[in-house]
């Protein structure tokens, strides 16, 4: 299922009925069997719960407690009873550093490409809606540049193939709040630090479950 992985945050003082996190189904059956639902397998501890019907993970009227972690277990069935694999959610009832929006980023570059060109762009997601800034943690020869805002990864020289390595390998980092909130664990664990690889290259029916974020 896409993406990976579910993560999102709320605000301990979050009033009953607040929908934090919005899960989507599809499914290619036509007409009353393609409507999905979505159920709650396991988690929340009574203060989270999933809208069937709109598959919004929900406050409830207990309290959050402040900076714990609630993971929910959640599938989405069609009416036929046809289900998708489950999918487990993680709530922080605080701040949670910035996410990458993909697990790894992997870029082909042609010879002769000028410094400048732009060859790929990563983007990260704040949970808090926060402006983020974009660093190379890791920046092989200083071949790479990125642009702090946008994410855009550029070269700073043109590759010699003949002379020079043919993949390089990145870490980009994400930072929130002027590096109060800064990614440094790999992407696919807390999905807070992104790879970008650079090589020379030559060119019946289940629901499955994907994610919204609400901003």
């Amino acid at each position: 299922m896409e993406p990976f992985p579910y993560l999102a945050a709320v605000s301990h003082l979050a009033p009953a009925g607040t929908c934090i996190y919005k899960l989507h189904a599809t499914d290619k059956d036509e007409g009353s069997n393609g409507e999905v639902e979505y159920f709650l397998l396991e988690g929340g501890g009574g203060r989270l719960t999933v809208d069937r019907s709109s598959g919004c993970i929900m406050t409830t009227d207990k309290s959050l407690e402040e900076d714990a972690e609630y993971r929910l277990m959640v599938e989405a069935a069609d009416r036929p009873g046809k289900k998708s694999p489950a999918v487990t959610v993680s709530v922080v009832a605080g701040i949670r550093p910035p996410q990458f929006r993909n697990a790894s980023y992997t870029v082909y570059v042609p010879e002769n490409t000028p410094a400048g060109q732009v060859l790929g762009t990563v983007l990260a997601l704040s949970h808090q809606n926060r402006t983020l800034s974009y660093s190379l943690v890791s920046n092989p020869h200083n071949l790479f540049t990125i642009h702090h805002l946008s994410g855009e990864i550029s070269m700073t020289k043109s590759v010699d193939y003949e002379t020079e390595p043919h993949q390089f390998l990145l870490l980009v980092r994400a930072s929130e709040d002027h590096q109060s909130l800064t990614s440094t664990a790999e992407v696919g664990t807390e999905c807070t630090l992104g790879t970008l690889l650079v090589s020379r290259g030559c060119q019946a029916n289940t629901p499955g479950i994907t994610r919204q974020t609400l901003q």
